[in-house]
């Protein structure tokens, strides 16, 4: 499996919406239906991420398989929280490890490029276990519940606010 992954750029966007909206066809792939994935919202999140967050996208034999972005809400009393995490796995690279490689090179690029950002937070639906259970692996914590939050395929369910929390500084970073 030879998975590139880079940053995102502005011309991702059409490759990015046809990902999307391939995700969102399968049940809970994303939170958005089809049809909500238009070229305004793909160009809103690419466009925040790419100057105030972090986008990656993952390709493989030239194709966008998967996709990840973070960003700051813009307000200076959460200048330390990057949020709206939205991650997007095509249905025929799942289980192959994508999702975390690019979580983990989401959260290398956050601490290198945001050496303020405490948090990154995002939300997953209850039912939604192996997520979960994968955000957990990698650092991620729950910090509470959303009861009654999200209407999908499982009728009214929960939706989990987890965070991840920056380590603390070592000695030598202090230093320099």
């Amino acid at each position: 499996m030879s998975i590139q992954i880079r940053s995102s750029v502005a011309q991702d966007a059409s490759a990015i919406r046809s990902l999307y909206q391939r995700v969102s066809r399968e049940s809970g792939g994303l939170a958005r239906q089809p049809e909500e994935i238009t070229d305004e919202y793909v160009q809103h999140f690419l466009s925040r991420s790419i100057h105030h967050g972090v986008g990656l996208v993952a390709k493989q034999h030239g194709q966008l398989v998967a996709e990840i972005h973070t960003y700051s809400s813009g307000l200076k009393i959460f200048s330390h929280v990057l949020g709206d995490i939205t991650i997007a796995v095509d249905t025929s690279v799942q289980g192959q490890g994508i999702g975390r490689r690019l979580f983990n090179t989401l959260l290398v690029h956050v601490q290198h490029r945001f050496p303020h950002v405490q948090r990154v937070e995002l939300l997953v639906r209850e039912t939604n276990t192996r997520a979960i259970q994968l955000y957990e692996q990698l650092g991620f914590v729950r910090e509470g519940r959303f009861e009654g939050r999200v209407a999908g395929v499982h009728g009214i369910e929960a939706d989990i606010p987890m965070a991840w929390h920056a380590p603390p500084p070592t000695e030598t970073s202090r230093v320099l």
